[in-house]
């Protein structure tokens, strides 16, 4: 199994309006910024995560037990403010020994800046390096609408949908999507 090939960071990227942020994978010391960070995350977005982000001791456990084979969380700083947090999330073995799944989240005072389209693409590029064949996402249809259209504007298709799989902090249900974005030579060329 490769190792994810993290030499490129920390790396300065410009948003769309011009402002500078800085990549880095996530660190022991960045507990705490992570977890002020997601909790400037709207409730109803953070109702959606795989896991309790408001959870101090999530945040420590993921601080102190990094494993970036496995997953590597990438961060992205405007200044000292943690402003998005990115993982590209490994399958280990078996059939899915070649895919990894990514997961963003944006501050909403960045969100619609380009941010989440810059760490996406980043993450594709340590998977294409890796050497594994596909990246899949899996998002909730009327919620994450923008990020739907976003992993679409890279090349993701459609792999299926779970029509009203999922209901909102209100019980409304919704469809949960998955797209999949495959790598080798089809990655490549929409490089070009």
């Amino acid at each position: 199994m490769a190792v994810y090939p993290i030499t490129r960071y920390p790396a300065t990227f410009d948003l769309r309006d011009g402002t500078a942020v800085t990549l880095r994978p996530m660190t022991r010391d960045d507990g705490p910024a992570l977890a002020q960070f997601f909790l400037r995350i709207p409730e109803e977005d953070r109702f959606f995560m795989k896991d309790d982000v408001t959870d101090p001791r999530i945040i420590e456990t993921w601080a102190q037990h990094l494993d970036y084979d496995r997953t590597l969380p990438l961060l992205a700083f405007m200044g000292d403010r943690l402003i998005g947090d990115a993982a590209l999330v490994r399958h280990r073995g078996g059939y899915r020994r070649d895919s990894a799944e990514i997961r963003v989240v944006i501050d909403p005072d960045y969100r619609g800046k380009g941010l989440g389209t810059i760490l996406m693409r980043e993450l594709i590029t340590v998977a294409w390096d890796a050497e594994l064949d596909h990246v899949d996402f899996e998002m909730v249809a009327g919620i994450q609408s923008e990020a739907i259209e976003a992993v679409e504007g890279l090349g993701a298709l459609h792999a299926g949908t779970l029509t009203e799989y999922v209901k909102d902090p209100h019980g409304q249900p919704h469809d949960l999507v998955f797209l999949r974005l495959p790598l080798g030579k089809w990655w490549q060329w929409t490089n070009f």
